[in-house]
């Protein structure tokens, strides 16, 4: 398949592996999240900061595994990590936002009756799915966008 084909394809092979690479950097990055969610209940924080700091912890430590995995296995870049590594922070940071910055209002809407822990959690869950896919698409044709040649 030539190069352009293939930059402009929405879903080829590339899906399949970054989906495999997500269960991974998810598990990972849930398990940091709902650590540091309860660490900061047991510590009393308040309902802010325990909502962004965990959603912040799952972000930091999935995108590390993000990066190394989808960098190497699924898109089998040949950058080095001065042309990719500041898109793909750009990248993260720009979904962190919008996912998680939508997830908690519309999880707020819709679970307005639901107690104060279970709204945290299907906030972070439903933005971590949100981020997911927002973070597909930047990944694949923005971050490690092969050159069209």
């Amino acid at each position: 398949m030539k190069s352009e084909e293939k930059n402009t394809k929405v879903f080829d092979s590339t899906i399949i592996k970054f989906i495999i690479v997500g269960v991974v950097n998810t598990v990972v990055g849930w398990v940091a999240m709902f650590l540091s969610l309860w660490l900061l209940t047991k510590m009393g924080a308040n309902h802010t900061i325990s909502y962004w700091i965990p959603s912040g912890v799952n972000i930091v430590v999935g995108s590390i595994v993000s990066y190394i995995l989808n960098k190497h296995f699924t898109f089998q870049s040949n950058t080095t990590g001065k042309e990719d590594i500041g898109k793909f922070i750009i990248n993260i940071l720009i979904c962190y936002v919008v996912a998680y910055g939508i997830a908690q209002p519309i999880a707020k809407l819709i679970f307005k009756h639901a107690g104060v822990m279970v709204l945290k959690i299907i906030s972070l869950l439903s933005g971590s799915i949100l981020f997911t896919i927002i973070n597909y698409f930047g990944q694949r044709f923005w971050v490690f966008k092969e050159d069209e040649k």
